[in-house]
């Protein structure tokens, strides 16, 4: 089976990882051969200063299998994930693999999920489970943006069963470092900005317990 791959820079900065997986093994392409994975069958390099790049035509084994990996234009791969259950679905590797790759890949992805997973142990193990609840915002109009302290107020969401989630920012205000306030248990897990007029947007990440029906009642 043949596979063609380019390793240059995307817009924003974004570059394209390219893993090779057999099984549970898995090997990090890195512009040569891998012996029992793959071989370079074609190498062509394209000079264009910062977005200078080798395009590869490679011969990969049978049963080896190209995991191709890029960042969306304002995010980090595995944005969308909500477990390493999922990425390792994803990947159809095993969670450790799934893991170590992304360990090393994407620091901030492995960061989010190891957060979500570790509170929803927690909460697991006092009886209840989690929601994850997603409180979006941004470009203000001018009309905010003149009338009111904007970037400095709270903002909420919803959960499914109707109660509040409030966020508020760090000192600054720094939305970076924002802290989820109410309900009572939750915990903000990302924090994801994507540029844009007026400080773009902003898209935080809560976990929040989910009640039970007699504290539902209560």
């Amino acid at each position: 089976m043949n596979y063609r791959y380019n390793n240059g820079r995307h817009c924003g900065g974004r570059y394209p990882r390219l893993y090779l997986a057999k099984g549970s093994e898995v090997r990090k392409f890195t512009g040569e051969n891998i012996p029992g994975f793959a071989a370079i069958a074609a190498e062509v390099f394209e000079k264009r200063g910062k977005f200078s790049n080798t395009y590869y035509l490679l011969v990969l084994a049978p049963g080896v299998r190209p995991l191709y990996f890029l960042s969306p234009l304002h995010g980090v791969w595995g944005d969308d994930l909500a477990s390493w259950g999922e990425v390792a679905q994803v990947l159809q590797v095993p969670v450790e693999v799934a893991q170590k790759i992304i360990r090393a890949e994407y620091p901030r992805t492995a960061e989010r999920l190891d957060k979500l997973e570790a509170f929803a142990s927690e909460i697991e193990s006092q009886g209840a489970t989690t929601e994850t609840v997603i409180v979006s915002f941004g470009r203000p109009t001018n009309r905010q943006r003149r009338e009111e302290d904007y970037w400095a107020k709270p903002k909420t969401a919803q959960t499914s069963d109707g109660r509040t989630v409030v966020v508020e920012p760090g000192p600054g205000p720094d939305w970076s470092k924002a802290k989820a306030v109410a309900p009572e248990g939750a915990k903000v897990l990302d924090c994801r900005h994507r540029p844009g007029m007026h400080g773009g947007y902003w898209a935080i990440e809560v976990a929040v317990p989910i009640q039970s029906d007699e504290q539902a009642d209560k």
